[in-house]
């Protein structure tokens, strides 16, 4: 898989710290926040505990069991026991149809963007909604893992991202930037803001995306 392990991009300060950069800006509204890949909770509980409603999801028995016991006595939060792309082909569109969705939370251990692409296609974006990543890619191909272009391209082009462009593959910041760019293009939303942190030594990549209908 291209991945890194669990330990790499452990670095809850900077995910913290990102988040709360945004946040802090009032630059949503304080409705609903998804959270995908949830982990422990630690993200969730810490900045997203003030929204209305939260729906973490998280696929791992021994961490959806700390779910469950950290956030017990909150109604506010559901939790979902499930793989998150199955939670996006299956649940999403149901779940929220009508509602203000206005943020969504992608920390993966390796690249997220299969389940941005799944997210985006499901979900129309009606109003601004502020998207949190942490991408690990970066780090993977230095294990020696199969760079995989396709990952990083929406549109058209990714059908034809199987290549390998060395230049491309040293420059993750573009990559990623460019990916959200080819996205925004091909789903008809806008990007108001961008920022990009990385991890000591350019690792791992952890963002935020401030997206807004067109």
């Amino acid at each position: 898989m291209f991945e890194t392990k669990a330990r790499d991009n452990s670095s809850l300060y900077l995910k913290l710290l990102l988040r709360k950069s945004f946040l802090n800006q009032k630059l949503i509204e304080k409705n609903i926040a998804l959270d995908l890949f949830a982990g422990r909770g630690e993200i969730a509980s810490r900045v997203y505990s003030d929204f209305q409603r939260l729906h973490l999801v998280e696929k791992d028995g021994a961490k959806f069991d700390l779910l469950k016991e950290r956030f017990k006595a909150d109604r506010s939060v559901r939790l979902w026991r499930m793989d998150n792309l199955k939670f996006i082909k299956q649940e999403l569109a149901r779940l929220l149809a009508g509602s203000e969705l206005n943020l969504v939370d992608f920390d993966a251990y390796g690249s997220p963007n299969r389940q941005v692409q799944a997210f985006f296609s499901v979900w129309r974006v009606r109003a601004r909604i502020l998207v949190f990543a942490t991408d690990g890619g970066y780090l993977a191909r230095i294990r020696g893992r199969a760079f995989c272009p396709r990952l990083y391209f929406s549109g058209p082009d990714q059908t034809n991202g199987y290549f390998y462009d060395p230049v491309l593959a040293k420059n993750y910041e573009r990559l990623i930037k460019g990916f959200w760019a080819e996205l925004a293009k091909e789903k008809n939303f806008k990007i108001d803001f961008f920022k990009l942190i990385w991890k000591k030594g350019k690792q791992v990549a952890y963002y935020g995306v401030l997206v807004a209908p067109n």
